[in-house]
């Protein structure tokens, strides 16, 4: 998270990743449904990530090469289901969702496994909307 203080100390601007965060943080993850979320860019490089707290990085790594058969699973499937298409993947007690974010990069959300992701998918659609001008 990077802030910019001027030297007068009076204004402050937020970075573009700064406002993101903030938007996962408040409007995606709630805690009960949704417990953590990463995007990962076009190139498979983690632009930023809040894991539950019983995921690992080391795990995460995990999760990130199981996006090589996502995508691969994306080139079979057909457009006319929309924008909004996703792959649910059962990992490390989570419910793994990958949603492809217009071919910019790739929103994974952590879904408690109780629930469904179908649950919560106008918050993701809500939130892959808005995310989608921070995302170059």
């Amino acid at each position: 998270m990077v802030i910019y203080v001027s030297p007068n100390n009076k204004v402050t601007e937020t970075t573009p990743s700064m406002e993101l965060k903030k938007l996962l943080l408040t409007e995606l993850i709630d805690g009960e449904v949704i417990v953590g979320a990463a995007i990962i860019n076009s190139s498979n490089v983690p632009l930023l990530h809040h894991l539950p707290n019983t995921l690992t990085v080391k795990s995460f790594r995990g999760v990130l090469s199981l996006l090589e058969f996502v995508q691969r699973s994306r080139k079979v499937s057909d457009d006319l289901l929309g924008n909004f298409q996703y792959l649910l993947i059962k990992y490390n007690n989570f419910k793994v969702a990958f949603f492809n974010m217009s071919d910019k990069g790739w929103l994974i959300v952590f879904v408690n496994p109780i629930w469904h992701v179908e649950n919560v998918m106008t918050k993701i659609r809500q939130f892959i909307i808005k995310s989608m001008k921070y995302i170059e």
